[in-house]
């Protein structure tokens, strides 16, 4: 691909490395997909507002896990982030919790989506991912990390 374009969730200032996935997904997107197509492209361009290109990110990175066995990975998480992180398995809609209640979102492909959020603000969204990149992960909501691009409005 030449060109890729993305509408990420956040952005950490001074690099591209991106949280994708936070908000809810439709039924034909794929954060698997999404991230393969921002991988392979040589020209990434991802697309905010000011708000979202911050120093310290905070919130939420979403995981993608596979259905069996996604709270034992979800207990593998919660004690790499021991205090600093919840770990909540997206519901498809209505009760948000630990566990997802009682419709547990299943995307395309089959997995369920844990979102992993943070109680601090992220100081290192590399380091966090890092973090996460264990068995049991099929994908992280987060972007690839490349240099440092122009600020955004600048020429």
């Amino acid at each position: 691909t030449d060109f890729a374009f993305d509408d990420a969730d956040a952005i950490e200032e001074g690099t591209v490395a991106a949280v994708i996935g936070r908000r809810k997904l439709q039924e034909s997107e794929s954060i698997i997909q999404e991230k393969s197509i921002l991988k392979a492209t040589d020209n990434l361009v991802l697309i905010i507002n000011k708000q979202k290109y911050v120093g310290k990110l905070d919130g939420s990175i979403p995981v993608l896990v596979r259905t069996a066995g996604w709270m034992e990975t979800a207990e593998q998480i919660d004690d790499t982030f021991l205090g600093d992180a919840e770990v909540w398995r997206r519901p498809s809609y209505g009760y948000a919790g630990p566990l997802g209640g009682d419709f547990p979102l299943v995307t395309k492909e089959g997995h369920n989506i844990l979102d992993v959020i943070f109680t601090s603000p992220i100081m290192d969204l590399g380091r966090a991912a890092a973090g996460l990149a264990r068995p049991g992960p099929v994908g992280l909501g987060s972007g690839p990390d490349r240099p440092a691009p122009r600020r955004p409005g600048s020429a």
